[in-house]
């Protein structure tokens, strides 16, 4: 199984395992479906080398996860962290999403589980690295394009995309560890 196969199936389960916590509290008068089984069936669907989500998301599953208490991050800007004639690594932006209006916006979106990562900070990918990185900026007297960043311990690794229904925002889970 290669590595990024089992990231995959790693946030999957992790995932899997959040949502059945989350079903093992007591049941309220009426029953309800669980809201978060729809993002785990499709990213599960995904993983297993589907090109798309067997059912489209709700931007409901995207409300009940973050009221069930998991946080949701946006993907913001793509960021040149460094470049030489050799090649280039990227950064991407992410920033923590609190307005529930804000979850139906056109970017992609990530159910978070695992650690808590700060409200805002860039991934780092490159030579298989998926490093959580804050406070970016422009490095001063450089030859070559370069920004640097305080490093944290934490790595995001995150399902495959699905898409939401009528044109929504993309959406995955993250696994922060």
């Amino acid at each position: 199984m290669n590595t990024h196969r089992l990231q995959q199936v790693l946030a999957v389960t992790a995932f899997s395992g959040v949502v059945a916590a989350g079903a093992a509290v007591p049941a309220s008068a009426a029953p309800s479906a669980n809201p978060l089984a729809p993002i785990t069936a499709a990213v599960a669907s995904v993983s297993d080398g589907g090109s798309t989500a067997s059912a489209k998301l709700p931007v409901d599953a995207l409300v009940a996860a973050r009221n069930a208490g998991l946080p949701i991050y946006e993907a913001g800007e793509v960021e040149v962290v460094y470049a030489s004639k050799m090649g280039a690594y990227y950064g991407t932006e992410y920033r923590r999403v609190y307005e529930v209006d804000a979850l139906t916006s056109p970017t992609t979106k990530f159910v978070a589980v695992g650690a808590v990562a700060p409200d805002h900070f860039y991934v780092v990918s490159g030579d298989k690295r998926s490093d959580i990185v804050v406070n970016m900026r422009p490095a001063a007297n450089q030859i070559f394009q370069r920004m640097t960043y305080d490093t944290t311990p934490q790595k995001w690794l995150n399902s495959p995309l699905v898409q939401l229904q009528d044109g929504g925002p993309s959406i995955g889970i993250a696994l922060i560890r």
